[in-house]
């Protein structure tokens, strides 16, 4: 797409910033392709009618009115979609079916070139569960939405993998792999290891800090192995611990970006509560190895996940004496090196150039003949 003034709509299911990780992850995407390459967003809110203080054109409609509100935003001309795909923002039962009929619409157009980032593919869980049952309903219409699609992306290899075996893609149609932005921005620098303190953060939103303060009360050994003086708790709420075996607890609340980056650029240390598959899925986790603090996590893994290894990019309680006794910069150089490689102006250069390949240009003037 070659525009004088490129715009990129972004689909997404609310924008509620510092409280939804994709209304994050979207607004630091704009804001990316604006400053890096000169191309502007404009945001269709398909499921909430929630107002935000944005500098970007909002449209909120219905699923069924998203071809209007396209055509609306690029004034009848060409222009392109990027989908934000996470399930049970668009429908209770996680199957956004109705999304998929929409996005048909918008292709049987024929004005739009459509990209998707697939934040989710779909949920599991035992036959009691809820999940179990609407899995087979949310992999359709995923399938459905990935049949539209010029250009997939993702933050997980077992979806990439799984949108390679199971859709039937558009001729050229490429698959990207690329894990999840730090929501609270990346540190130009990572500061060595020895001008840190001996400390760990935990923050996040407070169920998320709850779950990892009850991990914690159960790992004494680790945290005596990680020889930390005292942990940082960063976020709202305060039913939360002053102590944990031994080691002050000091609460922050509620800091702004900025601060909350200082904080991780400080920290030696940060700990989530996350299972060990989904970490590229994680905006903490990235949020961590963005500032080269080591991540830390409860459950230990062996093999590699997302390019991930367990004693090598993060630490466990199965891999702290050996990390530890080879050196700890080791892991912060190691973790700041695979946030690097998916870095948000990555994500917005994926995007850039999709804009403006050849390839969609003369497709596009196909469509207009």
């Amino acid at each position: 797409m070659r525009h004088t003034s490129p715009l990129l709509i972004q689909v997404v299911p609310q924008l509620k910033p510092g409280r939804c990780g994709v209304t994050d992850h979207v607004i630091q995407l704009a804001s990316e392709l604006k400053c890096a390459f000169g191309i502007g967003s404009a945001f269709v809110v398909l499921n909430s009618n929630e107002r935000c203080d944005l500098p970007y054109p909002i449209i909120y409609c219905d699923q069924e009115n998203l071809l209007e509100s396209c055509l609306a935003l690029s004034e009848g001309g060409p222009g392109a979609v990027l989908v934000h795909v996470s399930g049970y923002g668009y429908s209770p039962d996680g199957a956004p079916t109705r999304l998929a009929d929409a996005l048909s619409r918008v292709r049987e157009n024929g004005s739009f070139d459509i990209a998707a980032f697939f934040h989710e593919i779909s949920a599991t869980g035992a036959p009691w569960t809820s999940a179990f049952w609407h899995t087979h309903r949310q992999q359709r219409a995923i399938r459905k939405i990935a049949e539209q699609c010029d250009l997939m992306v993702t933050n997980m290899d077992a979806h990439a993998q799984w949108l390679e075996r199971e859709t039937k893609r558009r001729p050229g149609a490429p698959i990207r792999l690329l894990p999840v932005l730090s929501t609270i921005g990346e540190a130009r620098d990572r500061t060595p290891l020895a001008k840190r303190t001996a400390t760990m953060t935990v923050f996040g939103l407070p169920g998320t800090r709850q779950r990892a303060f009850r991990e914690l009360s159960r790992l004494a050994g680790f945290l005596n192995a990680l020889r930390i003086d005292n942990i940082i708790d960063i976020g709202a709420g305060s039913d939360f611990p002053d102590k944990l075996h031994g080691i002050t607890v000091r609460h922050r609340g509620e800091l702004d970006v900025l601060e909350i980056a200082e904080g991780l650029s400080q920290s030696t240390f940060g700990y989530l509560s996350y299972t060990p598959s989904y970490l590229a899925k994680s905006s903490i986790f990235a949020a961590y190895c963005s500032h080269g603090t080591i991540p830390v996590i409860a459950t230990p893994f062996a093999g590699e996940l997302d390019g991930l290894r367990d004693g090598v990019h993060l630490l466990s309680p199965k891999t702290v004496d050996a990390a530890s006794a080879s050196g700890l910069e080791r892991c912060s150089i190691q973790a700041w090196d695979w946030y690097t490689g998916h870095r948000i102006h990555v994500h917005a250069e994926t995007y850039a150039h999709w804009l403006n390949h050849p390839a969609l240009e003369h497709e596009r003037e196909e469509v207009k003949r």
